[in-house]
């Protein structure tokens, strides 16, 4: 018996420590997210073309919200409660996107210095 509850709380402990490292920083290190100059073709682009043009683009995009297009992605990041301020959300907020889904730190802080910078088509 006492073998047997050794056994447990020592897999108690194991599983139980593995939970330390559930945060992006922790699971995949610190990564060099260099945002001094951000471009829209090589930077912003591609995170919108992955992450949001799934929903906000085709025919009939997600909440009306189309973000196919240079001008689509630099209206909606220009404006007050535009793409900024739904990829900033916190989790559980209900005007986040479905599932709670948010994209990496560093992408977000990406497309805010990219606005902070001009929100230039370069």
């Amino acid at each position: 018996m006492f073998m047997k509850n050794l056994i447990f709380i020592i897999f108690g402990i194991l599983f139980l420590n593995s939970c330390i490292y559930d945060n992006e920083e922790s699971l995949y290190g610190i990564s060099d997210c260099d945002i001094n100059y951000v471009s829209y073709e090589m930077d912003i682009s591609p995170i919108i073309s992955s992450h949001c043009t799934m929903c906000h683009g085709g025919s009939f995009p997600a909440a009306e919200l189309a973000l196919e297009t240079y001008d689509q992605i630099y209206q909606s990041a220009t404006d007050y409660d535009g793409i900024i301020d739904r990829i900033s959300r916190s989790e559980g907020d209900p005007s986040m996107m479905p599932g709670s889904y948010r994209i990496p730190q560093c992408q977000i802080d990406k497309i805010v210095a990219w606005v902070e910078q001009g929100a230039l088509n370069n």
